[in-house]
């Protein structure tokens, strides 16, 4: 119990102290994707667990479903932030901000890259392949996917409560939480998780095309 506490907890943990103590976009990377990436690796080594059994199928309505609501995700964000900034975003704290976390400069493209492709890739294997898979074992399919959606969203509400005004900085953490949801439901009635990775994909595009258009 205490080890499937730490694999809940760790990844929130990483990213408080890469940018809430360290204050540093590329070490807070280089903490938080690396457990993503290798922690799984290293239990399924340890356990000796078939790599086949990754759950990836590109079939038509795996990659459909993906796309439609992925793109629902990406326009949602994008308008919500485009109508409202005023209300939820101090443009100019925010980009003090970024600076702040070494955000900025010629690395920002690489950063982006990595935020909109890399991340969903990694953060759809870890939330609903290793530990949907790892909880479902114990607790059954809908704990599984209410419990992942939780640890996905908490270390967003420490990106988020630096970024937006209070009370948007919260309540930002609801639609985080129901994507995680949704892409949990997704993983259970496709028998995938190619269409969490393509629409969550599409929903950190939407954030990176709030930052390239609106904050820069």
């Amino acid at each position: 119990m205490i080890k499937q506490g730490l694999l809940l907890i760790m990844p929130t943990a990483f990213i408080y102290i890469g940018l809430s103590i360290l204050q540093n976009i590329l070490i807070t990377f280089l903490l938080f994707y690396s457990w993503l990436l290798f922690i799984p690796l290293f239990v399924a080594s340890w356990k000796r667990t078939d790599s086949s059994s990754l759950q990836l199928v590109f079939s038509k309505k795996n990659i459909l479903v993906g796309i439609i609501s992925g793109l629902i995700c990406l326009i949602s964000i994008y308008g919500f932030v485009f109508f409202f900034q005023s209300f939820v975003i101090d443009i100019k704290q925010l980009q003090q901000l970024l600076e702040r976390w070494d955000f900025s400069g010629t690395k920002v493209i690489i950063l982006v890259l990595v935020l909109a492709l890399i991340n969903p890739i990694l953060e759809e294997l870890y939330w609903r392949e290793f530990m949907y898979g790892r909880i479902s074992i114990k607790l059954g399919d809908v704990s599984a996917i209410v419990i992942t959606a939780i640890f996905y969203s908490m270390y967003h509400l420490i990106v988020v409560q630096e970024i937006f005004s209070f009370p948007f900085n919260v309540l930002a953490v609801i639609p985080v939480f129901l994507a995680g949801i949704m892409w949990g439901i997704f993983r259970i009635k496709l028998g995938s998780i190619t269409a969490p990775i393509i629409s969550h994909c599409l929903a950190d595009i939407g954030i990176m095309l709030v930052y390239w258009n609106i904050i820069l």
